[in-house]
């Protein structure tokens, strides 16, 4: 009879257990729905202030409509990072209507401050190219006609600005798409990057990018 009441007892409080373990998880889904706009993200560092790292986390995490209500605002003022990434989810179609027009246009944004990501995604758009470690496949198009001089500007500039996983990635596409290009086209090309500038000036990436 002991051994039965201790059995019984364990089997009460495992159940317990199974109870308080699904509610919570079931309250851990409910709380994205619930934050609003200027609320941190709750699984995250309370002290992060940054609202594209909190963006990020949240993207991470699958909850694209939260990443995105952190991102517009701060696209909008020239977050040249918030511009990259608000520029993945139209592309992706992420709590957003697909559209590759307005992805281009925040990428476009985005690089024209020089975004090293941003940077190296023109030139991958221009080239028809597919990127290993993104998703970004543009080999039948991704909304531009094809134009290896356009192409080459941008993985030329993300050479120059960018940290060493772009520049490599950079210099790759370069070498891909240079044995394609004529002479007159490279120089055509490089005479761009010598006299671009980023505009209204160089943002400060942060250097914490997405592998789309």
């Amino acid at each position: 009879m002991r051994y039965e009441y201790g059995r019984d007892k364990i089997i009460l409080m495992l159940a317990s257990l199974v109870l308080i373990f699904s509610l919570s998880c079931q309250q851990a889904k409910e709380i994205p729905g619930q934050i609003g706009e200027d609320i941190p993200n709750p699984v995250s560092d309370f002290t992060e202030n940054d609202r594209y790292k909190l963006g990020l986390r949240w993207y991470q995490q699958g909850q694209y409509d939260i990443a995105r209500k952190m991102w517009r605002p701060m696209a909008q003022d020239g977050d040249c990072d918030a511009q990259y990434a608000l520029g993945l989810l139209y592309f992706n179609g992420l709590s957003v209507r697909k559209s590759r027009s307005n992805a281009l246009q925040w990428w476009g944004r985005a690089a024209e401050q020089a975004q090293p990501q941003a940077l190296n995604t023109l030139g991958v758009v221009y080239a028809h190219l597919r990127v290993r470690y993104t998703t970004l496949d543009c080999k039948k198009g991704c909304g531009e006609a094809k134009n290896l001089v356009k192409a080459y500007k941008w993985f030329g500039l993300a050479k120059e600005f960018g940290p060493a996983r772009e520049v490599k990635l950079a210099q790759k596409s370069l070498n891909r798409i240079g044995s394609k290009m004529t002479d007159a086209e490279v120089n055509e090309a490089q005479l761009l990057i010598e006299e671009w500038e980023p505009e209204p000036s160089k943002c400060k990436s942060r250097g914490l990018f997405i592998v789309n």
